[in-house]
C-alpha cells in the first residue's frame, strides 16, 4: 500500500493498457483515498442526470476563481482496470474548476475497482439522496450576510434575500436593512451619436450619482482598481473604492485645502510640476526650515512660495 505523497503509477493517462496516475493523500478505509488527481485525467460520465444552469455554473466557477480551489470533494472512482479516474459527484465542480484554471483536483477516489454497473448505481444515489432546504431557515441566515459579494457568492435568489427584482438586476444588491448608494459611471466618446439613448438606458439603474469621464480614462480606472485590489490584498470593489477615496481625501487634508478659497494648481503658474532633483532638494530643506521656524503651517508647505513672493516684492 503506498504511503502519503506516494505516486501511485508513472504512466501517461488516456493510453490503452496503462494506469493512471495519481498521488495519495490519505488513507480513509473501505477502499477510499483522498488524492490528487491530474486535471487532464478526470473523466466525466458520458450521461449525467444532474443539470445546472448556465449563470449558476458561472457563479460556481467565480467562487473557485475567487478561493483558488474547490471548497468541497469531488468522489471519483479509479475503474476497475485501472485505466480512468470517472466523476461520480461533482461533474459540475470540476468543470468549474477546469474553466477557473485548476491543473489538478483534491478527491475522494474510489479504487476498489468498481465496475460499470456500480459506478452508475452511485452516481444515482449521490445525485438522488440528497436533503432539501428549509425557506424559512434559509432567510434566516440569509440576513447573516452583510456583504454584497457575500450574497453573490452564496447565489441564494431574490425570494431567500427578500429584494424587490428591480434591485436583484442592479447587482443582486443586499437586502433593505441597511442603507445603499447606486452610482453609475459611463465612460463616453468624445462624439455620441444618441445622447437620449444613453440618458434612457442610465436611468434604468436609478441611479444617486452619474459621473461622465472619457472613454480613454476607462482603461487607467480599471487598471488603478485592480492595481489597487492586489497592493491592498482587497478583492471587494467597494473596499478598494473606499479606500482610494479615503487616500486622495488624505492627501487633500494634508494639503490644507478648505472650500472657503478659490484653488488654483501650482502647474498654472509654472507651467508644468517638475523641477531638477537638486533643486528640488534645497527648495525642500528651506521649506522644512520655514514650518520649523513656525513661518508656514505644516500642512500649509505651500506657504512658503507666498514668504518668498512677499519678500521678493519687498525688496528683502
Amino acid at each position: 500500500m503506498a504511503g502519503k505523497g506516494e505516486k501511485m503509477a508513472e504512466s501517461k493517462n488516456g493510453e490503452h493498457g496503462q494506469k493512471i496516475a495519481y498521488e495519495k493523500i490519505a488513507e480513509m478505509g473501505s477502499g477510499l483515498v483522498i488524492a490528487r488527481v491530474s486535471a487532464d485525467s478526470i473523466r466525466e460520465q458520458d450521461i449525467n442526470a444532474r443539470i445546472m444552469k448556465n449563470e449558476m455554473q458561472r457563479q460556481l466557477t467565480d467562487n473557485i476563481k475567487k478561493r483558488g480551489q474547490l471548497e468541497s470533494l469531488p468522489f471519483c472512482a479509479l475503474t476497475h482496470d485501472g485505466e480512468r479516474v470517472e466523476i461520480i459527484s461533482g461533474h459540475h465542480r470540476i468543470r468549474s474548476g477546469k474553466d477557473a484554471g485548476l491543473k489538478d483536483f483534491f478527491v475522494i477516489l474510489d479504487v476498489s475497482g468498481l465496475n460499470r454497473s456500480n459506478i452508475v448505481a452511485k452516481q444515482i444515489a449521490h445525485n438522488a439522496i440528497s436533503g432539501f432546504d428549509d425557506q424559512s431557515m434559509l432567510k434566516e441566515l440569509a440576513k447573516l450576510m452583510d456583504d454584497v459579494d457575500d450574497m453573490i457568492e452564496s447565489y441564494a435568489g431574490k425570494e431567500i434575500l427578500e429584494v424587490p427584482d428591480s434591485e436583484i438586476d442592479k447587482l443582486l444588491s443586499p437586502t433593505l436593512t441597511f442603507d445603499w448608494k447606486n452610482i453609475v459611471f459611463a465612460f463616453l466618446p468624445h462624439q455620441i451619436d444618441d445622447v437620449n439613448a444613453l440618458v434612457e438606458a442610465i436611468q434604468k439603474f436609478a441611479p444617486d450619482y452619474v459621473g461622465v469621464a472619457d472613454i480613454e480614462a476607462y482603461k487607467s480606472f480599471m487598471e488603478a482598481l485592480a492595481k489597487y485590489q492586489e497592493f491592498a490584498n482587497v478583492k471587494n470593489v467597494g473596499a478598494a473604492i473606499h479606500a482610494m477615496t479615503k487616500t486622495t481625501l488624505q492627501q487633500i487634508d494634508d494639503s490644507g485645502y478648505n472650500d472657503t478659497e478659490e484653488w488654483v494648481q501650482l502647474s498654472s503658474i509654472f507651467g508644468g510640476s517638475a523641477i531638477p532633483k537638486e533643486k528640488a532638494e534645497r527648495i525642500k530643506e528651506a521649506v522644512e526650515k520655514m514650518v520649523e521656524d513656525g513661518l508656514v503651517q505644516k500642512k500649509r508647505r505651500w506657504q512658503a512660495l507666498e514668504v518668498l513672493a512677499d519678500c521678493y516684492m519687498a525688496g528683502e
